[in-house]
């Protein structure tokens, strides 16, 4: 009965490993190659895969691919480490699978916004857990998987490159507008030139990339701010200007009061809360 309990035994479609970790700030790893792919579900956080010389941020509720034989890097954001399950797995129908999936070391990153593709991970992983073994079950929620993945590309196959390509765009502003991104950082993510991201965003979203980066950043810092919490130079960095003269001339610009004013107020407001507790007290 060993072949049915081992899931190492089957050839059409194997899992060979699983496992999950909640990763450290400084938490990094280079990853020698394996004779098997890697599938990496991230639960939660941010992080980086370099892969092929390329480089993916990837956040909550995203699975990135490792190719079997292929190297690899991935480290988790210091400011908001990642957790993720990961499944190792081959087969001789493999192969067919992901091409009809279109995944591939040029294409390594898959977005799971309804979280359909987490639960065949949790129900391995869980699994694993109870009985220490991979065994046929295993391979039955691997199928289900891929089953899943096609379901989805099916559904969305009518949607036009140009929906995907912005979708790609905003997902990777609304995750990193804290750092000093540039519009060729956007447009490199979601794989094609800043020209041609600029002209489709401009036309479908009747707003320019750099505009909605702007805009991200602007109701960001206009959130800190009326908090009154933080300096104008804390929220400065903190949407990604590295000059502080700089976010206040747009800040002025996008709303037309400058951020000061902006900052007064929510420090007044604070004092008005904190002078109404003291009195109810």
């Amino acid at each position: 009965m060993l072949h049915v309990k081992n899931a190492s035994q089957y050839a059409e479609l194997t899992v060979f490993e699983t496992g999950k970790e909640d990763c450290i700030k400084s938490k990094a790893i280079s990853l020698t190659k394996k004779p098997y792919h890697l599938f990496h579900y991230v639960v939660n956080g941010k992080g980086t895969l370099i892969l092929n010389g390329k480089e993916y941020y990837i956040s909550k509720n995203s699975i990135f691919f490792i190719p079997r034989e292929t190297d690899a890097i991935y480290f988790t954001n210091k400011d908001n480490p990642w957790s993720y399950e990961w499944i190792g797995f081959d087969g001789s129908k493999v192969d067919e699978i992901l091409t009809e999936l279109e995944i591939d070391i040029n294409n390594p990153v898959i977005i799971d916004n309804n979280k359909v593709f987490k639960e065949c991970f949790d129900r391995i992983m869980n699994h694993y857990t109870t009985n220490g073994i991979l065994n046929i079950y295993a391979i039955g929620c691997l199928y289900q998987l891929f089953g899943e993945m096609l379901a989805k590309k099916g559904n969305t196959e009518a949607l036009p490159s140009t929906k995907v390509t912005i979708e790609l765009a905003k997902e990777y502003i609304n995750n990193n507008y804290q750092f000093d991104i540039s519009i060729i950082d956007v447009s490199k993510n979601a794989n094609v030139t800043a020209n041609y991201l600029s002209t489709i965003f401009k036309k479908e979203e009747n707003i320019s990339t750099k505009g909605y980066l702007t805009k991200v950043r602007m109701e960001k810092a206009l959130e800190f701010i009326k908090s009154g919490k933080f300096k104008i130079k804390e929220v400065s960095e903190m949407v990604g200007y590295k000059n502080q003269l700089h976010f206040s001339n747009e800040f002025k610009k996008y709303y037309g009061k400058s951020p000061l004013n902006y900052f007064k107020e929510g420090v007044e407001w604070w004092k008005t809360q904190e002078e109404t507790n003291y009195s109810r007290s």
